[in-house]
């Protein structure tokens, strides 16, 4: 079981008012930077030689000029398969504020960086045959920048990376208190170990994205496969694992914050991407 007083608080850290909704270049996104790198430190992640501190800056464009964002990348070595690596991602920027208003992101993304935070001090723990790189992504929201910086300056042989999972949206199931678990396409092995965790995990987990009754309209314009960190590694043949909630009428408004969130499926859902982890691990 994961340490669910620290998922939680480090959610509620991550969504409060003084993240002021952690939009890429703005103060509140140093905070959130600084924040993800102790808790990092704390854990005890490895940084790679040439992302000192846990940091790998990259420009992004903005208005016809460059501006700077920061991923946050650390890993723990496998038992057996040290040069083998799996690759958990979960984008912390958000939208920031307008006027009075802030644009939490309590569910996008700070439920998949508290969980992502929760499965890495569990392997920590308990070690795993494969090593693991835990990437925490700026400028998702702008474009999945964060994720194109790392690929294209990936810290280890790209051929050495047999999956990526990516959290992104973990805390509101709906009504049915439905977690999705999308992977690339025609993938028989990822379709079996995820069927394999939706018998043990604590909630209704399906394969693949769907569309929600409630936001249909809106829903029908999301290329599932397109539309976060995982896309990135799958252009490169990378084999992903997307697990999230979908949107609900919360989504990109001021009131997808802390309050709103779902505890009980949160944790369950945060408990399944490290049921899904230990599976991918089980595969050489």
């Amino acid at each position: 079981m994961l340490n669910e007083t620290l998922l939680i608080d480090d959610l509620a850290m991550l969504s409060s008012a003084q993240m002021l909704g952690r939009k890429t270049g703005t103060v509140g996104s140093y905070k959130a930077k600084s924040f993800i790198q102790s808790r990092f430190k704390k854990i005890g992640l490895a940084h790679f030689p040439e992302y000192s501190e846990f940091l790998q800056k990259f420009p992004y464009p903005k208005d016809f000029s460059d501006n700077q964002g920061f991923n946050i990348v650390g890993w723990l070595k496998g038992t057996h398969y040290e040069q083998k690596y799996i690759v958990v991602t979960a984008h912390y920027d958000h939208l920031g504020a307008k006027g009075s208003h802030i644009y939490y992101g309590a569910d996008d993304n700070a439920s998949g960086v508290a969980a992502l935070l929760a499965v890495a001090a569990k392997v920590s723990e308990l070690g795993l045959a494969h090593s693991v790189i835990f990437l925490a992504t700026d400028a998702e929201e702008k474009g999945l920048y964060g994720a194109k910086a790392f690929i294209k300056n990936i810290p280890v042989n790209k051929n050495a990376i047999l999956l990526n999972i990516n959290l992104d949206m973990l805390g509101e199931g709906g009504r049915r208190n439905r977690l999705y678990a999308s992977f690339s396409r025609g993938d028989e092995q990822l379709a079996e170990f995820v069927k394999n965790v939706a018998d043990t995990a604590g909630l209704c987990l399906i394969s693949g994205h769907r569309k929600s009754q409630n936001f249909r309209q809106f829903e029908k314009k999301i290329n599932w496969r397109k539309a976060s960190d995982h896309a990135v590694f799958s252009n490169i043949d990378i084999p992903y694992i997307f697990l999230g909630g979908g949107v609900h009428k919360r989504y990109h408004t001021s009131k997808d914050n802390f309050e709103n969130i779902n505890q009980k499926f949160y944790v369950t859902a945060a408990e399944t991407a490290w049921l899904i982890l230990q599976a991918a691990d089980s595969y050489q």
